[in-house]
């Protein structure tokens, strides 16, 4: 097992910065991309700006007023409709638990990576969810750069199971 941890970040310029700098560590991409997720409750643009910078182009279509040329293209804008239905998915994955009400440290985001494989060009990194009983599985590759991108990661957004509070309330 492998903890990856950093701040949250609600900045675009420091996000892509800070990235560029931790790119060459597939799973900094893995955080990076939870640290947008959690930025949807706020802002979903920033959000999308910043997931634009960590995924694959091919999940991306051009778009002359975002800060990187690219929006998300309908299915990877999907993942931030189903965050923002229910923002404890993204909280899960950095210390969130029904137990906890899904409450998590801005300053110390810890995600535990449980398993890495090769898998073809590149890895499939399994994450731990505080909400979830299986690990989630995402898939990255290394561009030209030697930047770490993600190509699969429809998983990262399914259900995680409800709070107490939740589960009373029926």
């Amino acid at each position: 097992m492998t903890k990856v941890t950093k701040k949250m970040i609600t900045s675009f310029s420091k996000f892509k910065s800070e990235w560029e700098k931790d790119a060459g560590k597939p799973e900094n991409t893995i955080m990076y991309y939870l640290i947008a997720a959690l930025n949807i409750e706020k802002d979903p643009k920033l959000a999308d700006q910043m997931m634009t910078v960590i995924v694959s182009k091919k999940h991306c279509i051009k778009d002359s007023g975002s800060p990187t040329g690219l929006k998300l293209s309908r299915s990877a804008k999907y993942f931030i409709g189903q965050f923002k239905k229910n923002p404890n998915i993204a909280r899960s994955y950095v210390g969130g638990t029904p137990e906890n009400g899904y409450r998590f440290n801005k300053d110390k985001l810890v995600m535990t990576v449980t398993k890495k494989q090769e898998h073809g060009k590149g890895l499939k990194i399994f994450v731990d969810s505080g909400g979830k009983d299986m690990d989630t599985p995402l898939q990255l590759q290394a561009n030209n750069d030697g930047e770490w991108k993600l190509i699969e990661y429809s998983s990262v957004c399914t259900g995680v199971r409800k709070t107490p509070q939740e589960e009373g309330d029926f």
